[in-house]
């Protein structure tokens, strides 16, 4: 009996903890089983050694989704194709920085916008992932996709790996390229002439000529030591600083004189401003008082060339009578004088006319 008993504890205890680790299974799990996914693949014309199903896809850092399969194009689309083939599942929370109301959207838009996916390695461990962001489209990597992708198309952009070793070859394929054996030759017929050039110096004669002139500037420093050692050195510096004290003194003294001077030059200045505005103070009422008197005088002016002006054409008859008199006047007298030049004795001795009677010439 008691060994059923045992029987019966261990087996729900059994079917218990199966329960429980269901429960908590589905508990946690549930997340995954109903979360909604958006698939999305690209195609890499490199090795993708290091890239496993489940690696993570990130953009900029954040990661948004996983690596779901990587297969080859000429499996899945049956045609002749060297491509790697990897299908990503996405997040269904995608945004990478677009709006949109779905995430095929924001993906759309995004890939317009320049989306491009990359292969990236973390560390030096070899594990890689996936690595999404904005970049200019480089004509080396667009790929020739000549099927209708399934799903969305993320173009690719060659990995920092491939571009390094690509950029290596083409400089090895340059070296490789490069003449080297010719320009082997070339150096040794550069050193040939180079040699030769040397064998041609005479050492003998440089080497005497740079021992005369280390000689010269020898003898040279020692006349100039001496020189700086004699006397009239020593005087014409003792000298020197005798006048540079005077100088000192001199001008130590004149700096009393030129402060007041520089004083009394500023007073003036301001007797000199003080005089101006009082001049301006006392002329200016007196300026604008001959200005108005002025504009008071060419107004009369004007008024009396106005009067002057309607007089004369009021009268213009008389006064042209008036000419016409005095020129008939100036006549007369004119030929008067002439009369008076020729026979001057007229005006004294001659007689008066003779007076007519009226009554007897009737």
């Amino acid at each position: 009996m008691t060994q059923k008993a045992n029987f019966f504890k261990l087996g729900l205890f059994v079917i218990l903890a199966f329960s429980l680790g269901a429960a908590l299974l589905i508990i946690f799990g549930a997340g995954e089983f109903f979360k909604k996914e958006l698939l999305a693949e690209t195609c890499f014309n490199e090795s993708v050694q290091g890239l496993s199903i489940g690696s993570e896809v990130k953009y900029k850092g954040i990661q948004i989704g996983s690596v779901k399969s990587i297969t080859s194009v000429s499996q899945v689309y049956q045609i002749k194709s060297d491509y790697v083939l990897v299908i990503l599942s996405l997040e269904d929370t995608i945004s990478l920085g677009q709006t949109g109301t779905s995430a095929k959207t924001r993906i759309q838009n995004a890939i317009r916008d320049g989306l491009v996916i990359r292969l990236s390695f973390k560390g030096l461990t070899g594990v890689a992932y996936l690595e999404t962001d904005y970049s200019v489209q480089n004509p080396e990597d667009a790929l020739d996709i000549s099927w209708k992708p399934k799903s969305i198309y993320i173009p690719s952009q060659r990995s920092t790996m491939r571009q390094f070793g690509d950029a290596l070859n083409q400089t090895l394929d340059k070296l490789a390229n490069v003449n080297l054996k010719d320009i082997i030759l070339d150096l040794g017929t550069l050193l040939k002439s180079l040699d030769k050039k040397t064998n041609d110096f005479d050492m003998e004669q440089i080497s005497s000529l740079t021992a005369s002139l280390l000689k010269e500037l020898k003898d040279t420093n020692q006349k100039i030591n001496t020189t700086i050692g004699s006397a009239k050195v020593k005087q014409l510096i003792d000298d020197a600083q005798t006048s540079f004290s005077d100088l000192k003194t001199i001008v130590e003294t004149s700096k009393t004189p030129l402060n007041k001077a520089i004083n009394d030059f500023q007073k003036a200045a301001e007797s000199t401003k003080k005089m101006t505005a009082g001049l301006e103070t006392t002329l200016s009422p007196k300026i604008e008082s001959l200005s108005f008197n002025l504009d008071k005088l060419m107004e009369s002016l004007a008024a009396t060339s106005g009067l002057l002006e309607e007089m004369v054409w009021l009268n213009s008859d008389k006064i042209k009578l008036i000419i016409d008199n005095l020129e008939t006047t100036s006549e007369n007298l004119k030929q008067m004088s002439k009369d008076l030049k020729r026979y001057p004795g007229r005006l004294l001795f001659e007689k008066p006319p003779e007076k007519i009677d009226m009554e007897k010439k009737d």
